[in-house]
């Protein structure tokens, strides 16, 4: 596949142009990171559930999780990215890329991607193992668009991922309607919390959120919220007969998932 039918895989499924551009962009980062680094980082996320699972939610957000306690300092991984990318940025006109450091801590890394003239294009985020399971990975064998390579990017399982967006949805400080839309595509998706992953949310939510809690976070996904957070990283299709229903299948999905603690 090339560069002009990829982005039209994007294009055809709603994102923008310029979105789409962005996604095959942080398609080839996970690629040259997995390349480099093939059993230090495991794909989560609004990206992963881009690439991998047919979302059709715009993310600007590359986030991984460290597999390893001593992950490679940034310049390296900036320095690889810088190389790997390069023949794709040039092709998408984007050229030259910068890296900018917004975050280099022990348990977090975050870097914001710019193109040309300083332009925000997304950023990759790299944090500690949390409750990802390694051995839960999927292996997807990806082709690059800018080099003749072929990779195996590890994503979370579908199943890891609606427990990261379980537990988001209700950590969160500040919260975001985008995490009820993503548990809505995980469980179309197949997504089911059963097991140790039904068990951890448990353990999560004991002493910290009782019924009442969780029930008042549920009801707080309005119509004002949702249209704030949602319209603009929704493809019309997609949006508009959520906004027709008030909503009411992203409430639906968060009892589900939640449904033994209600």
């Amino acid at each position: 596949m090339n560069l002009a039918e990829q982005l039209k895989v994007w294009t055809s499924r709603g994102f923008s142009e310029e979105r789409a551009e962005a996604v095959v962009l942080m398609r080839e980062a996970a690629i040259v990171l997995f390349e480099a680094f093939p059993d230090v980082l495991l794909l989560v996320g609004g990206a992963s559930l881009i690439l991998f699972q047919n979302s059709v939610r715009h993310s600007a957000d590359l986030d991984f999780v460290a597999l390893e306690a001593n992950l490679p300092p940034v310049e390296r991984l900036t320095g690889v990215l810088t190389d790997g990318l390069r023949p794709l940025a040039e092709l998408l006109e984007l050229a030259p890329l910068k890296f900018t450091t917004l975050n280099a801590g022990l348990d977090l890394t975050k870097w914001m991607v710019l193109g040309k003239q300083g332009k925000s294009l997304f950023t990759i985020d790299i944090g500690g193992i949390g409750s990802v399971i390694q051995q839960a990975a999927e292996a997807h064998e990806l082709e690059a668009m800018g080099l003749a390579r072929t990779v195996h990017v590890k994503s979370a399982s579908r199943d890891h991922l609606l427990l990261q967006k379980a537990q988001a949805f209700l950590l969160r400080r500040i919260l975001k309607a985008r995490d009820a839309y993503d548990i809505l595509l995980l469980l179309n998706r197949g997504a089911t919390l059963s097991g140790n992953l039904e068990k951890h949310l448990e353990d999560m939510l004991a002493g910290e959120f009782d019924s009442e809690r969780i029930r008042e976070r549920i009801e707080q996904v309005d119509s004002k919220l949702c249209r704030a957070d949602l319209k603009n990283i929704l493809p019309d299709a997609e949006y508009a007969p959520l906004e027709e229903s008030g909503f009411e299948p992203l409430r639906d999905a968060l009892r589900h998932v939640f449904a033994k603690s209600l």
